[in-house]
């Protein structure tokens, strides 16, 4: 809403998809830039670092990891997921971290509202990022924040290597990157 009170006469198209889908915009020339976890040390591209987002754990009230205080890799593996699908970049964070670990995976969605309904609904547990906390704000649920090493994941902002950006398009970069969110945890 800063961007359009600034710049009323600029219309903004967003396209709401997965890091892979946006870098796929981006290389096609239908995007200017994008945001996106993915892109670092791709050739054609150029990436800025936008924030780092810490990842939590997201169960209800009721379950047995909402009342430790120390939650491990291991304690985690323990209990059925919620997962958000395997080509979301929160995924495969996941995947990399547990490793050789198996995670007990009850169930794989594409959309966080529906991450929330069923971990809401008590079919187990998920660990998102900070930045999409805001879907898990019910008074049945427990966030807490996870202190696993490597379980953090870069948000980039994502252009093509060498191209300037429209004075439109800087004019939002440059809003985004003053109104970054301080580490997101």
């Amino acid at each position: 809403s800063e961007f359009h009170s600034k710049y009323p006469g600029i219309e903004l198209g967003l396209h709401d998809a997965l890091s892979e889908q946006c870098l796929t915009l981006l290389r096609s020339r239908q995007v200017d830039f994008a945001l996106a976890s993915t892109g670092l040390g791709d050739k054609d591209l150029d990436t800025e670092p936008l924030c780092e987002d810490e990842f939590h754990l997201v169960c209800r009230k009721d379950h047995p990891l909402a009342s430790r205080k120390i939650i491990r890799l291991r304690d985690l593996a323990e209990h059925s997921f919620v997962h958000m699908s395997r080509n979301s970049s929160v995924r495969q964070h996941l995947e990399t971290v547990f490793g050789p670990t198996s995670m007990q995976t009850m169930l794989e969605v594409d959309h966080l509202a529906t991450a929330t309904g069923l971990v809401e609904a008590g079919f187990g547990i998920t660990v998102v990022p900070a930045l999409t906390l805001f879907h898990f704000r019910r008074p049945s649920l427990v966030v807490k924040k996870l202190h696993i090493p490597g379980l953090t994941r870069r948000l980039l902002i994502v252009s093509r290597k060498g191209e300037s950006l429209s004075a439109a398009a800087q004019a939002l970069h440059d809003l985004m990157v003053n109104r970054r969110p301080s580490n997101a945890g």
